[in-house]
């Protein structure tokens, strides 16, 4: 799914939104409702990232849940309300609703583009690599004193990050579950820096520009290049993605690799051999392996896999 088509696909009128049955629509009328983390319910491949379209046509009733909901506004507008206060997102915001809390949302209309992110509670209580920023809030949270939490970014790196989300998600193969979850701790860095919340060359600040220097070189870079250009040690730089992003330099690198693999293999007609150049393999051999490791079958299957639900659509 390239950028024109996850356009297209946000901004479709969903079957369920052009036959809103007046029956549940009033008995959700004043009600409030608290939903559990029951997250197999939104049918993607992550555990513990899962993300939805936000319905339109209706506002959503009073109700609570027990994972950390995060809105992201693509398009539009949309009015979230609790108790409290109200907040008005307007195109480029996040807006982080803490567990347990009570709200609602007015209604959207057709142009109001709302994309749900829903974090398992498991992605902070197990260890889970977050950036620190929002650890704090989240633990702010737990212990009674979390607000909403609102950050403008406008068309910024963030939004290219969790566009990059959305076609895995909303498209998905056997890597794509992997791909939401290694992407979300560099959504993190891109929305607090975006938010104005960064000031100066610090370790966040530093960390942002190591992942952005991978990104651009991932074809050929090493991790010693890397710690160079930024005046570390290749160890200390090693273990700091390791905790921060929760894989070494060479995973991280590869995952880069596995996923430009596959975008060639599903968009392009290039022979296997350019794709693997282009990804950045000079060992066929090696590429294959990790193919495989990473997607569970060979390029040429994945490929005519790919090619099947392309035809189905």
């Amino acid at each position: 799914m390239d950028k024109d088509r996850l356009d297209t696909f946000l901004r479709q009128i969903r079957l369920e939104e052009r036959a809103i049955n007046p029956e549940i629509q009033n008995r959700m009328s004043g009600s409030m409702i608290h939903f559990a983390e029951d997250l197999r319910l939104h049918g993607q491949t992550s555990r513990l990232i899962r993300l939805s379209t936000h319905g339109r046509f209706q506002p959503t009733p009073p109700h609570s849940h027990d994972y950390i909901e995060v809105m992201y506004l693509y398009d539009g507008s949309v009015t979230h309300r609790w108790k409290d206060g109200q907040a008005v997102l307007t195109r480029g915001d996040f807006f982080f609703i803490p567990p347990g809390m009570l709200h609602w949302t007015d209604t959207c209309g057709a142009g109001d583009i709302g994309v749900n992110l829903i974090l398992s509670a498991e992605l902070f209580d197990s260890g889970q690599p977050a950036a620190g920023w929002l650890g704090e809030w989240y633990r702010s949270c737990r212990e009674g004193n979390g607000e909403p939490l609102l950050m403008h970014t406008g068309m910024s790196a963030a939004r290219d990050t969790v566009c990059r989300m959305m076609q895995e998600a909303f498209d998905p193969d056997a890597f794509s579950g992997e791909a939401v979850e290694q992407l979300f701790p560099v959504l993190l860095l891109d929305i607090r820096r975006s938010a104005g919340g960064l000031h100066g060359i610090r370790e966040t600040d530093i960390l942002y520009r190591v992942v952005r220097y991978i990104e651009n070189r991932y074809r050929s870079v090493t991790l010693a290049e890397t710690a160079a250009h930024f005046g570390y040690s290749p160890g200390y730089l090693s273990a700091r993605l390791k905790r921060e992003l929760g894989q070494s330099f060479s995973g991280f690198r590869q995952s880069f690799c596995m996923a430009q693999a596959a975008l060639l293999l599903r968009e392009s007609e290039l022979p296997v051999t350019e794709v693997a150049s282009q990804s950045g393999f000079t060992n066929m051999t090696h590429f294959y392996r990790l193919f495989e490791r990473f997607f569970h079958q060979t390029p040429a299957d994945y490929r005519a896999s790919a090619q099947q639900g392309l035809d189905k659509m």
